[in-house]
């Protein structure tokens, strides 16, 4: 089997847009079972970094 024709690329391209479908569903299942508390200190630890940034940039 010649590994350089075109059904060969085919096939890797559709193996890599599969798995890169799974792990976007795996990401959003993972992230809808976040608790609001974890929610809340995720929004604030990024609402910290920001502000870091801007006082840096300053």
């Amino acid at each position: 089997m010649e590994t350089s024709g075109p059904s060969f690329w085919l096939i890797l391209l559709t193996l890599g847009v599969i798995l890169l479908a799974v792990a976007i569903a795996y990401a959003t299942m993972r992230n809808q079972k976040r608790t609001p508390v974890e929610k809340a200190t995720t929004a604030a630890a990024t609402r910290r970094e920001y502000d870091k940034e801007d006082r840096d940039a300053s």
